[in-house]
């Protein structure tokens, strides 16, 4: 069902009000009686709080539905079923067998959905058929779609041939699927043969999800064509599909004909770029991105490897490269992307589509792009399996991307818990980049980055270690993070290497022990002094700005970066252009000389007297230490002693906190002061 909003709450109000909001049956709003008379018996209701802008907060002291209704007895709304019935499950409950055999591994076998056809409003019916891949004559299509909330279902007709006899299963599939199928399905002659992931993969055999999951490249490969489904549509989005599809012939029309110069870019993309057309309304009136599905983890897979893609909006249709021109429009537009994140894709299409490989060869890489940049990345897209955010983002690392040569730490394997997933990719990176480049990655995840963007403490989420990658971030947070880029000119470990060895050890345990050495402790916190920066230190000052955007051109703390300013505003910090920001907040400003939107960041040593920056959850007492192949310093923080059942002492454990940028220690002093003094590596072990 589509979202509505309930209530505006006040602004700038710290009292709390109450508001009662009725929708009836009988209301005079035609929309709001097609809303209510749609809702049924074990539908989901939720109210869900929702600030109006990123920066703000919604204080909500108690929220309530009531659903009050008269309860009609109908013999159609009791449906018996005779024969079995199942789910995607292996069995269900009533079920006595499988509706699915086993897949043939051996000969790289599928199953393909066989889509009978049928009139509108005629229920679904189908057949499953068992193909291999090795064969030539194989003719399918494959569905790329959201699932879509798994509460709300509905049944098709499954029909199967064993030994000459039928059968017939009524397969539950999400209402989104549905409507797919039947917008999809013939009006008459042959099924239709589709491969549809969620019917297509027996989701409850582990090992087959597995399997097939790392045949998904080969399958969108062999795929006369890939249909994207974005949903049923309405008069909105049918009006939006006319203005891509306008575009797109003006563009083919005029590109053809000459050169475009740019004061033909407005009326060739009109009306997306006509400047009387407000930002708000812009949004409003755009709502073909803002389908889930272009959030969705795995639909990068799926029309990446295609040879087709026809992207279904209810009747309407628009071709895959008609898409990729209009974001590009709406990025030439120079719209605020605060306000217009909603109509842009995700920053990864951009970057994934203009990396790919020209020449690669089968099973080979596809981009140019690292698998560390891919999940960066993909930080922003949706999955429900956080394992999906990983397997999904395999095939285009370029170290990655020869899927039949993945170590087995990585092959996809549901098998393995979560944690498990994650910590084993973060360990692999390591030691096969021999750097620890990935641990400032950490800070690209929310309730770890450098801004404190949560309530009051890091979020890591339930039995992940503090050092290993995760699924939930930003991928806009990775911008100026000092120690993450592969061109970085910090090299705080100068040319030391991880200790391989030393990390094998544990690698079958949530521990990651790395070797390096202790550099001081932190004695206090305070906001770093933009407008008063210490004397003679240009290169903390160049890190904060780095680091925090303190400009704010960029819109680096909201959802997407501005279209042409990713980069300007790390050299960009002169604080005259700030002085709005400053007057804002002039008392906090005069007093301390930073800003105040801001947190604490700015450090200063215990025995040495250093300065430097740390992210929010850094506190005084924690560690500041070089580790070998780490380009920037980071912050451990020490937990109590460990010792065995014969009282040996195990050494300290350390939680990662995250990197930081510690005045000059940058460049490898801290191992120059090491091999003169001759000073002892330590193992720091990280839980």
């Amino acid at each position: 069902m589509p979202r509505r909003v309930l209530q505006y709450n006040i602004h700038a109000s710290a009292q709390f009000r109450k508001h009662e909001v009725s929708w009836e049956a009988n209301s005079e709003d035609a929309s709001i009686r097609q809303w209510v008379s749609a809702i049924r018996r074990e539908d989901a209701i939720q109210i869900i709080p929702k600030a109006q802008y990123t920066a703000w907060i919604n204080y909500i002291r108690e929220a309530e539905i009531e659903v009050h209704g008269t309860r009609i007895f109908m013999d159609t709304l009791v449906r018996h079923v005779p024969r079995p019935v199942v789910t995607t499950a292996e069995t269900a409950v009533g079920c006595t067998r499988s509706c699915y055999r086993h897949l043939d591994e051996c000969a790289d076998e599928i199953r393909l959905i066989l889509l009978n056809p049928g009139a509108r409003d005629e229920p679904i019916s189908c057949s499953l058929a068992y193909k291999s891949l090795h064969d030539r004559s194989i003719s399918y299509e494959a569905l790329s779609h959201c699932w879509g909330d798994p509460r709300l279902r509905k049944d098709i007709s499954l029909n199967l041939s064993e030994a000459d006899e039928w059968s017939e299963f009524a397969l539950s599939i999400t209402s989104d699927l549905y409507s797919a199928m039947k917008s999809l399905r013939p009006r008459a002659g042959r099924p239709r043969a589709l491969w549809i992931d969620a019917i297509c993969i027996n989701q409850a055999n582990l090992d087959e999800r597995s399997s097939q999951v790392a045949r998904m490249r080969e399958i969108y490969c062999k795929s006369n064509r890939v249909i994207v489904w974005l949903g049923n549509g309405n008069e909105v989005t049918k009006s939006s599909i006319i203005t891509v599809r306008a575009i797109s012939e003006r563009y083919e029309r005029l590109s053809q004909a000459h050169e475009i110069k740019g004061s033909e870019l407005a009326s060739l993309h009109d009306p997306l770029m006509t400047k009387d057309l407000g930002v708000d309304e812009f949004v409003d009136e755009w709502p073909l991105f803002e389908s889930p599905w272009f959030r969705r983890t795995w639909v990068i897979q799926e029309v990446f490897n295609a040879k087709d893609v026809l992207v279904y909006c209810g009747e309407d249709t628009l071709t895959w490269p008609m898409l990729l021109r209009a974001n590009r429009c709406i990025r030439l537009s120079n719209l605020k992307m605060n306000s217009s994140y909603k109509a842009l894709l995700p920053p990864i299409y951009q970057d994934i589509f203009t990396s790919r490989v020209s020449a690669s060869t089968a099973g080979g890489s596809l981009t140019e792009l690292g698998i560390l940049e891919i999940l960066v990345k993909g930080l922003d897209l949706d999955a429900t399996d956080p394992r999906d955010k990983i397997f999904a983002m395999l095939q285009f690392g370029k170290e990655t991307g020869t899927l039949d040569l993945l170590p087995t730490d990585l092959i996809p394997n549901y098998r393995k818990p979560a944690p498990e997933v994650f910590s084993d990719f973060t360990r692999w990176w390591i030691m096969q980049h021999q750097s620890l480049r990935i641990l400032s990655a950490i800070q690209a995840l929310e309730g770890r980055s450098w801004l404190n963007n949560f309530w009051d403490k890091a979020w890591i989420a339930a039995g992940y270690p503090t050092w290993s990658w995760s699924y939930r971030g930003h991928s806009n947070w990775a911008v100026g993070i000092l120690g993450l880029s592969a061109e970085s000119l910090y090299r705080a470990g100068a040319d030391t290497k991880p200790d391989v060895e030393l990390m094998m050890t544990s690698r079958r345990s949530p521990f990651l022990p790395l070797t390096g050495i202790r550099i001081d402790v932190i004695s206090a916190v305070t906001a770093y002094p933009y407008f008063r920066p210490p004397a003679n230190h240009e290169g903390l000052r160049r890190a904060y700005v780095s680091i925090f955007d303190p400009l704010n051109l960029t819109g680096k703390w909201t959802y997407q970066l501005g279209s042409k300013n990713d980069q300007c505003y790390m050299t960009n910090n002169n604080p005259q252009l700030i002085s709005g920001h400053f007057a804002a907040h002039s008392d906090y400003s005069s007093n301390t000389g930073a800003i105040e939107c801001h947190n604490n960041c700015f450090f200063r040593t215990r025995e040495k007297g250093l300065m430097g920056l740390c992210p929010f959850s850094a506190q005084p007492g924690d560690l500041l230490v070089i580790l070998y192949g780490g380009p920037v310093p980071y912050v451990l923080r020490e937990q109590q002693f460990s010792t065995n059942s014969g009282g040996q002492d195990l050494g300290s454990r350390y939680e990662f906190v995250g990197e930081c940028y510690l005045e000059g220690y940058m460049y490898g002093l801290g191992i120059e002061e090491q091999e003169k003094k001759r000073l002892p590596r330590e193992i720091f072990v990280l839980v």
